[in-house]
C-alpha cells in the first residue's frame, strides 16, 4: 500500500499500530550516511524490536569516495559488527550465514548484485530522499534545491536491479522552506523517516509487493565541477538555488576578478541594473552582484586564496 503524506496525528497513529504488530526481523543495514544518522536508524530499528546483526559501510566507488566510514566505525555501537567493503560481489557469500530477513539500505552508493538482492527472505528495501519516481539517482536533494522545488520527501521502496525503480512501500512529503539549503533539508528527513520504518517493515513482513513505479521518472546525477560555478548570466533566483544546493560546501564565484566561495545569498531587485557579474555594492550586508535578471546579495562568503 502506498502511504501518502498526512498530518502529524495520522502519522503517529500509523506508527503505533504498526509497531504493536511488527514481528522481530533480522535486518542487515547498509549505509554511508553521517554516523549520527546511522546510529539513530539502528537505535530506531532496535526500539521496534528488530535485530541488527551487521552494519555494512564502504569507502565508496572511486568517482564517489566517501570518508564517512571512518567515523561510522569509530562511533558504531560496541556490540554491533561493522563490515567495511568495496567488494560488493563478495557479500552474498559473506552474509548468507547471517540468514537475514531484510537488507535495508540508506545512502549506500553501490548497486546490489542480483545474488544479494535475492539473499534476504523478505527482500531488500531502500530509503530514498525524494518523492519517487522523481529524482532517482545518487544526488536527489542537490537537484531538488537546484531546480527550486517547493517540496521533497522520503520514499521507502523495494529494490530491484536498477537504482530507485522498485515498488513503493511508504512515501512521505515535506515542504522545502524558502531559507532551506541542502544541510537544513537533510536534517528534516530523519524525523520524517523514523515513523515510516515500522510501516515499511510491516508491509514487508506481510509480503506486500508495493506499488509499482511508472517507467518514466527524472534522474539526479552526481553534480559536476561545472555545476559548482556561478554563471552571472543566469537569473538571481537560479543562482540562489545553486548556492542552496551546495550549502555549507559553498559554490564558486568570480567577482571583480577574484574567486569566492559562496554559502548563502538572497535575491534583490537593484535600483539600477548593470552588466551581469558587475559588483554593484560591497557593504556590511554583503556583496551585491548583478545577474542576468535581478541581483544576488551574497551574505556568507570567503575569498579563495
Amino acid at each position: 500500500m502506498l502511504y501518502s503524506y498526512g498530518g502529524k496525528g495520522e502519522q503517529k497513529e500509523g506508527y503505533h499500530m504498526s509497531q504493536s504488530s511488527l514481528p522481530s526481523l533480522r535486518i542487515i543495514f547498509f549505509s554511508n550516511q553521517l554516523p549520527a544518522v546511522v546510529n539513530a536508524v539502528i537505535e530506531g530499528l532496535q526500539a521496534l524490536g528488530q535485530q541488527v546483526p551487521l552494519l555494512v559501510t564502504t569507502a565508496g566507488p572511486r568517482r564517489r569516495p566517501n570518508q564517512n566510514y571512518h567515523q561510522i566505525v569509530a562511533h558504531a555501537p560496541h556490540d554491533l559488527d561493522v563490515l567495511v567493503t568495496n567488494h560488493i560481489d563478495r557479500l552474498p557469500t559473506l552474509l548468507r550465514s547471517l540468514e537475514p530477513d531484510v537488507i535495508f539500505t540508506a545512502g549506500f552508493p553501490w548497486r546490489l548484485p542480483p545474488a544479494l538482492l535475492e539473499l534476504p527472505r523478505l527482500g531488500c528495501i531502500n530509503a530514498h530522499p525524494a518523492l519517487l519516481p522523481k529524482y532517482r539517482g545518487p544526488d536527489p536533494l542537490f537537484w531538488q534545491l537546484m531546480n527550486g522545488e517547493k517540496q521533497t520527501g522520503l520514499t521507502i521502496h523495494r529494490m530491484d536491479a536498477d537504482f530507485d525503480t522498485g515498488p513503493i512501500l511508504v512515501q512521505r512529503a515535506v515542504d522545502i522552506a524558502e531559507d532551506d539549503d541542502i544541510d537544513s533539508i537533510f536534517a528534516k528527513l530523519l524525523p520524517l523517516g523514523m515513523p515510516m520504518l515500522p510501516l515499511a517493515l510491516a508491509s514487508v513482513a506481510r509480503g506486500d509487493p508495493g506499488i509499482p513505479q511508472p517507467a518514466e521518472g527524472s534522474y539526479a546525477p552526481i553534480p559536476t565541477e561545472a555545476d559548482r560555478h556561478l554563471d552571472w548570466n543566469r537569473s538571481a533566483t537560479e543562482l540562489r538555488n545553486q548556492v542552496r544546493a551546495w550549502g555549507s560546501m559553498g559554490a564558486f564565484a568570480e567577482i571583480s576578478g577574484k574567486p569566492f566561495l559562496v554559502r548563502r545569498a538572497r535575491v534583490v531587485s537593484p535600483p539600477l541594473a548593470g552588466q551581469p557579474g558587475v559588483l554593484l555594492d560591497n557593504s556590511e550586508g554583503g556583496l551585491l552582484v548583478q545577474t542576468g535578471h535581478d541581483a544576488l546579495l551574497i551574505q556568507d562568503f570567503e575569498e579563495v586564496v
